[in-house]
Formats: C-alpha cells, sequence, structure tokens
C-alpha cells in the first residue's frame, strides 16, 4: 500500500496523494490539539487504507480512524481479514454510528463537504462544512454536496469557502 501511495501521481498536480494535503485541515487539527481536543478522522473510503499514511501525512494517531472497515477473526493463531463489512458503512448514518461506537460520545466538533457527512453533522455541536469552489486551485465541485451545502445554509452551519476562505490550499 505505501509502495502504491508513493508510486502514483495525480494527473493535475504531479504529486502523491498523500501530499495533497489541505493546509488550512492541518492548522485546524493543530488548533484543537492544543487546546487539548482528541482529533478523529470518519470515512466510508476505508479505515484500514487510511491508518496507512494518517501519522506521517495528518498526525492523527492509526487508532483514531473510524470508517468502514472488514471484520477480523482469530484463527488458528493467527488474525485473519474476512470478506465482511464490521458494522455499517461510515456514510450517511453509519458516521455518526461509527462514532459513537468507537468514542463512546457524539462528535462536538465536525466537518464535511459531501452529502455523505450530513448525519454526522447534524449529531454535531459545531458544524463546519468545507465547500469546494476554488477551480483554479483545486477543483469547483458540488456534485453529492447539494443538500449538505442547502442544509448548511438553512442551519447557520459555519460554511468555509476554498476559495474565499483559504489563503493556501495545499501544504506543498
Amino acid at each position: 500500500m505505501r509502495a502504491y501511495l508513493a508510486a502514483s501521481k495525480h494527473p493535475r498536480y504531479g504529486r502523491p496523494s498523500t501530499e495533497l494535503v489541505y493546509q488550512p485541515m492541518l492548522e485546524l487539527f493543530d488548533l484543537l490539539r492544543a487546546n487539548d481536543w482528541r482529533v478523529f478522522i470518519c470515512s466510508g473510503g476505508g479505515r484500514d487504507f487510511i491508518r496507512v499514511f494518517c501519522e506521517e501525512v495528518w498526525g492523527i494517531y492509526r487508532e483514531n480512524v473510524i470508517g468502514s472497515a472488514p471484520e477480523y477473526a482469530y484463527e488458528n493463531g493467527q488474525l485473519v481479514r474476512r470478506n465482511v463489512l464490521h458494522g455499517n458503512v461510515a456514510l450517511g448514518p453509519g458516521k455518526p454510528e461509527d462514532i459513537y461506537a468507537r468514542t463512546g460520545r457524539k462528535a462536538l466538533v465536525a466537518g464535511g463537504n459531501g452529502d455523505v457527512d450530513m448525519e454526522m453533522l447534524h449529531e454535531a455541536r459545531f458544524r463546519l462544512v468545507i465547500v469546494h469552489d476554488d477551480e483554479v486551485r483545486e477543483y469547483a465541485t458540488t456534485a453529492a454536496a447539494e443538500k449538505l451545502l442547502e442544509a448548511g445554509k438553512q442551519g447557520g452551519w459555519t460554511m468555509v469557502s476554498m476559495k474565499n476562505d483559504w489563503k493556501t490550499i495545499f501544504k506543498f
């Protein structure tokens, strides 16, 4: 997995995906940690995949990555990965379910950028919506975020425009 991540290059930026890290996200993580908050990542994209790079790229401990994952079983003296999903997919309602199951708490602060984050944001006390609207430095995409953007506007959630609010997009 590490070899794949190091060898594959993003077609637009010509860099490994592990270098395409949002600088403001790293700054938010640092601010939260500086104020004694524990920071978690919750992804439907695969917990075990993210755990490969999360510590070196985001400074997030492997055990603080929550998300979709396979079942494991201890058989014949070794841990074996099963071809069965552990719990629900960490999308939509699966996100707050996984967060609560893993931490025993609802998220106090949650950030998201797509409709699959709605339920997680509804459960949080502070809701942060990242709007991908910078076609020059990143991408202007709102596909699969229409409901989230509307809920954010209607609910008075904090909406952050990559184009207007971020001086820097990527760490590089």
